[in-house]
């Protein structure tokens, strides 16, 4: 009874398959191309991401839409030799798995990773005699970390799109020298404030010493002249008979106490 239902599902599970992708044969440019395409269209597409459909005998790229039925499983490229040049898997329009492409001599050529349309992971290419001529990691379709080209015997560092020379400090370092970097900044215009603070703060007692001192001569001056006066009235009134200004002034305090 088992083994019959696990014929029943076996049977379903290839029909499925069979009703669900149509193989296709194309002649393309010298190539031989056996691939598979999914019978429904796609209603949603994902935004930025590059798309291979068939139409009218020939297969198409298109970003963020398609324009046919999208290529769906196996994917292989032959050269008019039949050797392979080509093998990959699709998955509703989008590359997905291990894609190598081959020299006609049946050298490998490229080997990369992909990952939902998007390159993500390793990537080495050969010259036609086999040898290592490049290799690197994607990251969302980036080049992302060392990169190491054999003919030209360079070594680059890529991140967030960006190529270096040399690998830059991390971002944790980064921080932590920006950090330093804002508090010896702080630091520093603290330090001028508070000798722009002093300064003004001695410049301000001077001025009061000053203005101080400056009153006091005034006022030494102002009872230096009053005295020259009062001393110039009192010889003017001993000269005349008058009496002095200190004679009126206890003349006066008498009568007021004699009173």
């Amino acid at each position: 009874m088992k083994r019959i239902i696990g014929i029943i599902i076996c049977s379903v599970m290839c029909f499925a398959f069979s009703t669900d992708v149509q193989r296709k044969v194309i002649r393309d440019n010298g190539f031989d191309i056996e691939c598979y395409v999914a019978q429904e269209k796609l209603s949603s597409f994902n935004k930025g991401k590059t798309y291979y459909w068939f139409k009218s005998g020939q297969i198409h790229q298109s970003v963020s839409t398609s324009g046919g039925l999208v290529l769906h499983k196996k994917y292989s490229k032959y050269y008019q030799s039949n050797q392979l040049a080509e093998q990959g898997e699709f998955s509703l329009g989008l590359k997905i798995g291990d894609w190598k492409t081959w020299y006609e001599n049946g050298t490998l050529k490229t080997n990369e990773v992909w990952s939902n349309g998007y390159k993500n992971g390793h990537f080495k290419a050969y010259d036609s005699q086999g040898n290592l001529i490049e290799k690197g990691d994607y990251k969302h379709n980036l080049k992302d970390g060392y990169w190491i080209n054999f003919i030209k015997e360079d070594t680059t560092y890529h991140k967030n799109n960006f190529e270096f020379k040399e690998r830059p400090k991390n971002l944790v370092e980064r921080l932590l020298r920006k950090r330093d970097s804002l508090e010896k900044v702080q630091i520093k215009t603290d330090r001028i404030i508070k000798r722009r603070s002093d300064s003004i703060n001695r410049v301000k007692q001077k001025l009061k010493r000053l203005n101080e001192k400056r009153n006091d001569s005034i006022k030494r001056l102002q009872n230096k002249l009053k005295r020259r006066e009062q001393k110039k009235l009192d010889s003017i009134n001993k000269s005349t008979g008058k009496p002095s200004s200190k004679k009126i002034f206890f003349k006066t305090l008498f009568k007021k106490n004699n009173k």
